[in-house]
């Protein structure tokens, strides 16, 4: 039996097997027994995928080194990264939040981004990964606690509340969070099975 053959996708509603055959562009591969969706065709090249998760690393990168928000009350002028607003929730007695924004929206995206690169960059060069079937795994698992979206969403609904009581601007991390909420996406849109398929 050939490794084509061999390869199986999982429902992960229904939990049926399925043989599983690579996906021409526009495509859905639909689970036959409940109709959930298993996979759907996409034009991303492995290097396109490359390219955006480098975008994505910088990207996250000067997000999490700049401000977020800046606030003017009063003339009192106050500003914040992400990693300055997660310490003033621990500091402000907030240790919960501020554990669950770490992991959310900064553990969970380092973890991302450094795996995509660490099975990428040596796929792209004809070589397989030390340790590939687990870092695709882990992968699959570190994409549900990415969150790095509800953060941008909160900030920005936090900025409208605001508005009326302070000069609330946002700041270069949020249009960079913003990016890479974008880039996670289009990321993501390619799903994890073209990447086993590489090693065909």
């Amino acid at each position: 039996m050939s490794r084509e053959q061999d390869s199986l996708v999982v429902c992960e509603q229904c939990g049926s097997a399925h043989r599983w055959l690579p996906l021409a562009h526009g495509t859905i591969a639909r689970c036959t027994r409940c109709d959930a969706v298993l996979g759907r065709g996409h034009r991303l090249a492995l290097r396109s995928i490359l390219a955006l998760t480098i975008t994505a690393a910088i990207a996250f990168l000067i997000g999490i080194s700049s401000d977020v928000l800046s606030l003017d009350m009063r003339g009192v002028a106050k500003a914040t990264t992400l990693p300055g607003a997660i310490s003033a929730s621990w500091s402000g007695g907030q240790e919960i939040v501020a554990v669950v924004a770490a992991i959310t929206a900064l553990i969970a995206p380092a973890l991302f981004i450094a795996l995509r690169l660490y099975v990428l960059v040596p796929l792209a060069a004809g070589r397989t990964p030390r340790g590939f079937a687990f870092c695709v795994r882990t992968l699959h698992h570190v994409g549900r606690w990415n969150m790095v979206e509800v953060f941008t969403i909160g900030v920005l609904l936090s900025l409208v509340r605001l508005a009326g009581l302070a000069d609330a601007v946002p700041g270069p991390g949020l249009f960079a969070l913003g990016a890479v909420t974008m880039l996670f996406a289009a990321i993501e849109s390619a799903g994890l099975k073209h990447l086993w398929w590489q090693l065909r």
